[in-house]
């Protein structure tokens, strides 16, 4: 039971990550590099 609880709260996490991700891509912002796109070179796309 302990098992299941901590899965379920690591997967709570991992979405939570992933959603903050998403959403700041989607205002233009990229976290990967930094966030200048001016300067970034394209390693990145």
């Amino acid at each position: 039971m302990g098992t299941a609880i901590v899965i379920l709260i690591l997967i709570a996490i991992v979405g939570a990550i992933i959603r903050s991700l998403i959403k700041a891509h989607k205002r233009g912002e990229h976290p990967a590099c930094g966030g200048d796109c001016g300067h970034c070179g394209g390693g990145c796309h």
